[in-house]
């Protein structure tokens, strides 16, 4: 860890906590409450006050919907009036099929809520568990002693306050700050996207009594999405396009939402009637990397340890997954250092090993080409036997690794039918196949027997990523106080 020079810390008030969550949007809160169940005292600090939209693909399946449920927040969330989709539906340059979800606990829809309305009552599902949420409080440094961080000095108005505590967690996003002061701010891994994000809400089509699925659509080097969304009649419609086109979307918005109406027939006819627009927002900032997210005393979690590709749609599912096991991990070791440390390291470790499939095959979507006829071919299996298993909604559904479903029986299957595709070109699919093949190794290769932390590059990984920055207040400095000491 990176340290720096000691200073003396000044704050207008010191109390104590036994865990000190800074975040408190999806991952955030997640943590928080089987903390605050197992009788801790938790206090979530965001620099925020909610309702406070972000970026986000917006999505659930029934895996991430299964964590409201668990986290004591579904009701509330279901009380928005969200639509319910049961369906994955593909529509793939002519291949056409729809699957429904895997149900878990009994859910077998997905979720689409806006974070504005999402984020607010996961927080409202939080206080009423018990946790502390402090809104528009901004921290600003990690109290150290002996290498462990035993506090937070943060800002509310115009006063400086520091709480102790035993455990200090990251739920901060991508610009995390407290990567910063733990010292792991540049990932140990990572991948430069090459699609960008630009959505938009609207009035579906189909009224709120059409809406049961989600809809992915791809057309030349795009994929769109159409997610049903809240309250119900409401959608969001996504472009995940080349990144080069994100500067146009930025500056001739509506001229590059009418280009791929007409650019697909199929997503025209899906949406090209809906009404009341809303703005659109773009981004290209996207890289997918892995920070190390624990350490003696503290975590990262959510966006701030980890970060893939939007293509996936997996983003919160792992954010309230992984933010609940690291709630539990803490609630059951903190009395014991020695052994809190070990289950810390070990709650990354899981963290990595259910989520490093999913990584890589977003780096692999993220490139922008055209579907080949291999690809076609492959996804074609899924359409032409309906009720074999796994399915393709799996994938994003996470109900098994990604490459047990695009595994070797499917792909070599399509393989064989793209070989009797009258027309191909075979010289481009055995070029594409002796591309492709390294890929598919290195995933298993990566799930399978890649070490903790490991640094090895991996074919699916795209050069030229970057997380920007570090926060520079406070960052990489090494700020100490006794436990026992008074505010100053």
């Amino acid at each position: 860890m990176a340290k720096g020079r000691e200073r003396e810390l000044e704050t207008d008030d010191l109390e104590h906590a036994d865990v000190v969550i800074v975040g408190a949007r999806l991952a955030g809160t997640a943590t928080a409450v089987p903390l605050v169940r197992a009788g801790l005292k938790v206090v979530v600090l965001d620099k925020v006050s909610f309702p406070s939209d972000t970026m986000s693909t917006h999505a659930m399946v029934p895996s991430a919907v299964q964590e409201l449920l668990l986290m004591g927040a579904l009701d509330r969330v279901l009380a928005l009036d969200p639509a319910r989709s049961r369906f994955l539906a593909i529509h793939e340059d002519g291949v056409r099929f729809r699957e429904r979800f895997t149900p878990f606990l009994g859910i077998d829809y997905g979720l689409c809520v806006p974070r504005n309305l999402l984020d607010k009552e996961l927080v409202d599902a939080a206080r009423s568990s018990g946790v502390d949420v402090r809104e528009r409080c901004g921290a600003e440094q990690v109290l150290w002693e002996n290498d462990r961080p035993v506090g937070v000095v943060y800002r509310s108005g115009g006063s400086r306050r520091a709480i102790q505590a035993r455990v200090i967690v990251g739920a901060d996003g991508r610009k995390s700050r407290m990567a910063a002061e733990f010292g792991v701010w540049e990932p140990y891994r990572g991948s430069k996207n090459g699609r960008g994000f630009a959505f938009r809400y609207l009035d579906d089509p189909l009224g709120p009594d059409g809406q049961e699925e989600y809809g992915l659509y791809r057309y030349g080097t795009t994929i769109s999405l159409i997610l049903p969304s809240c309250p119900r009649g409401r959608a969001l419609a996504v472009h995940m396009c080349d990144a080069s086109e994100i500067p146009e979307f930025r500056s001739d918005p509506e001229n590059m939402w009418r280009s791929k109406i007409d650019a697909d027939r199929a997503w025209g006819e899906r949406i090209g009637g809906a009404t009341n627009l809303s703005a659109i927002r773009a981004t290209d900032n996207l890289s997918s990397y892995y920070r190390a997210s624990s350490g003696p005393g503290w975590a990262l979690v959510g966006d701030a340890g980890h970060f893939k590709d939007p293509v996936t749609g997996n983003g919160q599912r792992d954010a309230l997954k992984h933010g609940r096991l690291l709630g539990e991990a803490i609630a059951t070791t903190i009395n014991d250092p020695t052994r809190l440390d070990h289950a810390l390291r070990q709650w990354e470790r899981n963290r990595d090993r259910d989520t490093v499939s999913t990584y890589h095959w977003g780096n692999r979507e993220t490139r922008p080409v055209a579907s080949s006829t291999l690809v076609k071919c492959v996804i074609s299996g899924f359409a032409d036997n309906p009720g074999e298993e796994p399915r393709f909604s799996d994938t994003f559904n996470r109900v098994r690794p990604v490459e047990h479903v695009l595994n070797p029986r499917r792909l070599a299957t399509g393989l064989i039918q793209a070989l009797c595709t009258p027309g191909v070109d075979r010289r481009a699919l055995v070029a594409e196949i002796l591309t492709e093949l390294p890929h598919e190794l290195d995933i298993r290769r990566h799930r399978l027997l890649g070490g903790f932390r490991s640094t090895r590059v991996m074919s699916t990984e795209r050069p030229g990523w970057s997380v920007g920055s570090a926060p520079s207040s406070g960052a990489g400095q090494d700020v100490r106080r006794h436990a026992g000491a008074t505010a100053g």
